[in-house]
């Protein structure tokens, strides 16, 4: 099994219908999760919204809460007007293995596998580090 390399980012990019400022998630330090999947109009799940809202997401992504959609299936791209689930949205499904962190099989919405994503594998390590690191981006 490949372990991939994660880092995050803070970026501004300007999406189909607002600009907001919001996480990326870099992979291998060359694949922005973000341009994978911006021809559909969302942003990631962290974003600068409310603080709460942030901490939730954060907290999702570390397996420290149950996600919304339920099982391990967590949403990670969103509306980026709302955040609302409704709207539509890209999940994948999240499990700790020993030491690695596994993203594996995106969809959009309920329905639509997203074939061209993943599977990504973490050191644990890493993986907690750079989600953490994800709360200094909205300070101050």
């Amino acid at each position: 099994m490949k372990i991939n390399n994660l880092k995050t980012r803070l970026t501004n990019e300007v999406c189909i219908t607002n600009k907001n400022l919001f996480v990326d998630f870099i992979i291998d330090d060359r694949w922005s999760l973000y341009k994978l999947v911006e021809r559909h109009g969302f942003i990631t799940s962290i974003g600068s919204g409310k603080e709460e809202y942030r901490l939730e997401k954060t907290n999702e992504l570390l397996l420290k809460k149950l996600s919304e959609l339920g099982g391990n299936r967590y949403p990670i791209f969103i509306c980026p007007d709302c955040g609302d689930l409704g709207c539509g949205y890209i999940s994948v499904i999240i499990e700790k293995q020993g030491g690695t962190i596994i993203w594996r099989d995106f969809m959009l919405g309920e329905s639509v596998k997203l074939t061209h994503i993943g599977p990504f594998c973490f050191d644990v390590g890493n993986y907690i580090k750079e989600i953490k690191k994800t709360s200094t981006y909205f300070e101050g």
